[in-house]
């Protein structure tokens, strides 16, 4: 018997956060499709993703089990569904054989949801926005029925799908379930992990190839700093090259002189979470004068191999030598 247990109350309090993103997503729609594709719009499509349509395919999971409870002539007591969290109560004379694909069932639907929303984008590509939508969705799909599903269910004795179908008195069957399962975790860790799969995914999203370069912090720190130094050596003004650090990034600073101003150019790597390069430029005045100005010049998403992390250097670079007067006073 279904009882108001800890995860029906979660579920119950993020259909609010749905209800707030159905509101939002109403509000900009016009934005989310149009031909700027842009980080904030990224960040709604992931959440219309978790929030509207992670819910559509929980329903269609529990409709799943119904069927198969009909089909096998069983009679359905009792259905919920709270948009993340659903239930079918039913009672009828099953096989053992029965009992599995009953539970099966639902997470057969989930699963090809997932890989419809996973091969379309794939093979006929929309426009960005409809993939990234698309694969962000089965991703989080097939992550959920595949892994925190099952292991929600062993960690939390809740005794659901994969408890029954994992029970053993289907030996043959759970033996084949275990290797399909198995097998296709693996194959989604290195598609995902491999330098194509990468890479198309960054095609079909009209991400730059940086944004889904794998690189740590140590690697990007080396980077920035070889390509500083080989920029230094020759720059039409001599540059002087320091490592530099702040909180959570890591980078490099070039400074210089030049008609009547000390000038900067700072890089660093974000490699954590939203991984990006921030350039910043300065120049101040010689002799203590309090004069200066600085000011962010731009953010390059993700990391950038060091060929095209020095050109972006050597623009920055060029446009910090065309600074005359300081905009602002800095002390």
């Amino acid at each position: 018997m279904f009882t108001l247990d800890i995860f029906t109350v979660v579920s119950i309090l993020m259909a609010f956060v749905s209800l707030r993103v159905l509101v939002t997503t109403v509000r900009v729609r016009s934005q989310l499709f149009d031909a700027d594709f842009t980080r904030t719009d990224r960040q709604r499509l992931l959440e219309i993703a978790i929030f509207l349509l992670l819910p559509i395919s929980v329903l269609f999971h529990e409709g799943g089990h119904a069927v198969f409870v009909k089909a096998f002539g069983g009679q359905i007591t009792g259905f919920g569904y709270f948009l993340f969290l659903g239930y079918v109560e039913h009672v009828g004379n099953y096989t053992a054989a029965q009992i599995f694909w009953i539970a099966l069932a639902g997470n057969l639907v989930s699963l090809l949801l997932g890989l419809i929303a996973l091969v379309v984008p794939l093979v006929r590509p929309m426009r960005p926005s409809i993939n990234y939508l698309l694969l962000a969705f089965a991703g989080i799909d097939l992550a959920n029925t595949l892994v925190f599903y099952p292991l929600l269910d062993f960690a939390g004795h809740i005794e659901g799908d994969w408890s029954q179908i994992y029970n053993g008195r289907t030996p043959v069957l759970s033996g084949v379930t275990a290797a399909i399962h198995a097998t296709v975790l693996l194959a989604g860790v290195i598609a995902w992990r491999s330098d194509w799969g990468r890479a198309l995914y960054a095609r079909r999203t009209g991400l730059p190839v940086s944004a889904i370069r794998r690189v740590t912090r140590v690697q990007a720190a080396g980077e920035l700093l070889a390509v500083a130094e080989r920029l230094s050596a020759g720059w039409q003004h001599p540059l002087r090259v320091v490592a530099d650090a702040q909180s959570g990034a890591t980078g490099v600073t070039l400074h210089w002189i030049s008609r009547g101003y000390r000038r900067v150019v700072g890089a660093y790597a974000v490699t954590d979470g939203w991984r990006h390069i921030e350039l910043h430029g300065g120049i101040h005045g010689l002799d203590g004068q309090p004069e200066g100005r600085q000011e962010p010049i731009g953010v390059i998403e993700g990391i950038p191999a060091p060929e095209q992390m020095a050109q972006a250097l050597t623009r920055a670079l060029d446009l910090v030598e065309t600074w005359e007067a300081p905009a602002t006073r800095v002390s």
